[in-house]
Parts: structure tokens; sequence; C-alpha cells
């Protein structure tokens, strides 16, 4: 019995966290796919196999949804694609031509200099391989004004699903302020008993955007999905981010509006 219901319940983490990624992904009409979660526009139609040289070529050349600019992706860029299930691995609403098969990537290793890295979406494993001897898929990218704030954004949603007090408190900066009038002695043992007296905690973050951006320091929108054991939300969120030390970090936060 106790087996059983762990497989199940391994079953079932798995289903979510693949639908939590496919929410992630938004596929648009213009042939393009936007993953909220790391700020990426990727090309939804595969190029065809090619040499690497030619898969190069091919992204930099690319006019897609009237935009120029566009590159191979790096390969941990390729492997934030890689879904949970299924075969490919490869979230097959947003790409639906999506094959199982190998995809190159920019990455190369200096001192060999005709080894390119490609990513398996057959196995989910990255691979070495002789740039001109074998000929695999690109599929191109381009980054978006808010992927350079999504890594914080992520790593203060993360750390608050995870219930991870100080990973959470360290995504605020020494300049942070509570609304309120709370000190921030008192605004910290506030979070950290919210934090900590549900069960459970799940938060996502979507519909990012950059509302400004002045020198060192940004005001970033986006909706915040709270949901817990006994309660759950949505509202609209402005954070303003800046830099401390070289990081960057949450200087204020404000809920904006609630969404019904």
């Amino acid at each position: 019995m106790y087996r059983f219901v762990l497989v199940m319940f391994s079953l079932l983490m798995v289903f979510t966290a693949a639908d939590l990624r496919a929410e992630q992904l938004i596929a648009h009409d213009d042939g393009t796919v936007l993953d909220q979660r790391t700020g990426l526009i990727w090309q939804q139609e595969a190029s065809g196999r090619m040499p690497w040289l030619e898969a190069v070529r091919f992204c930099n050349q690319l006019e897609l949804a009237g935009v120029r600019g566009w590159r191979l992706p790096f390969r941990d860029e390729l492997k934030t694609l890689i879904s949970q299930t299924g075969e490919p691995l490869l979230d097959e609403k947003a790409f639906p031509a999506a094959q199982a098969e190998v995809y190159w990537t920019l990455s190369r290793e200096e001192q060999q200099p005709d080894q390119v890295w490609g990513v398996s979406f057959v196995d989910g494993k990255d691979y070495m391989f002789d740039r001109k001897d074998f000929n695999f898929q690109a599929r191109c990218m381009i980054e978006t004004a808010e992927a350079v704030y999504l890594p914080l954004l992520n790593k203060w949603a993360n750390a608050w699903s995870a219930q991870d007090v100080d990973a959470y408190l360290d995504c605020y900066g020494q300049q942070f302020r509570p609304e309120g009038g709370m000190t921030r002695d008192q605004w910290a043992k506030q979070r950290q008993d919210r934090l900590t007296r549900p069960k459970s905690i799940q938060i996502t973050v979507s519909d990012i955007k950059v509302v400004s951006e002045e020198g060192s320091r940004a005001e970033i929108m986006f909706r915040q999905k709270y949901r817990a054991d006994t309660y759950q939300d949505q509202v609209m969120k402005v954070m303003a981010l800046g830099l401390e030390r070289g990081e960057l970090v949450i200087l204020s936060e404000r809920t904006i509006s609630k969404i019904e």
C-alpha cells in the first residue's frame, strides 16, 4: 500500500511540474514561443538538419516576427526547454512539430574548437560533436528586456515556495524599506511567520513587464499567484530592483491590485 501511494504521489508531482512548465510557455501566432520563466523567446519551428556553422548563420540571419538579432542558444539556455515527461522532451503544445533528436548550441570548448555541444531531446543530456561531421536541428532564440531580472524573481519565488526563510530574505537589499511603517526587523519576523505557518506554499509569477529602467535601478510589474493549503489569491505586484555590492536585490515591493 505504501509503495502504491508513493508511486501515485511521484506521478502527481511529475504531471504537476509538467503542467506548470506548460503554463510558462506561451505560443504566439507570429511563429515564436515566449518562456516566461527565463525571458527567452524561441523560434517555434526548427531549422531542419544542417552543419553547425550553417546553423549559426541561419540564426544570425533569421528575421522572424519582424525582429532580427536571433542567435543559436548556449547549452544551458537550450536545456531550459527540456520538459519532465514524454518524448521528445519538449513541450509539444508550444512546439507542435518538435522532434526527439539533437539540437545544436553555441557552446564550444576553447581547447577543442571543432568540438561543439549539442542537446538531445531524447534523453535530456548534452553531448560533444565534431561541428563538421554532423547535421542537427537549430532552434533560434532571442532575449527579452525582462530576461536580466528573471533570475532574481525566480530565486525569490522559489525560496518562498520552498519556505526557505533565509534564501527568501536574502533577495531583499539593505536599502529595502517595508510598507506600513514597520521596521526591517518587524517585517522580517512577520515574513518568517507567514512563510513557515502553512503546510505548503506554491508561488508562480507571470506576465512580467519592465516598467522603467534608470541607471542601476529598475521597476518591474508582474502577476503573482499564491497557493497555500488554506488560502490562495492572485495579485498584480510592482517591485523596484537595484544593485548592492554587485548583486541585484529587491528595494521595494507593493501590490497594486487583486485579481478576482
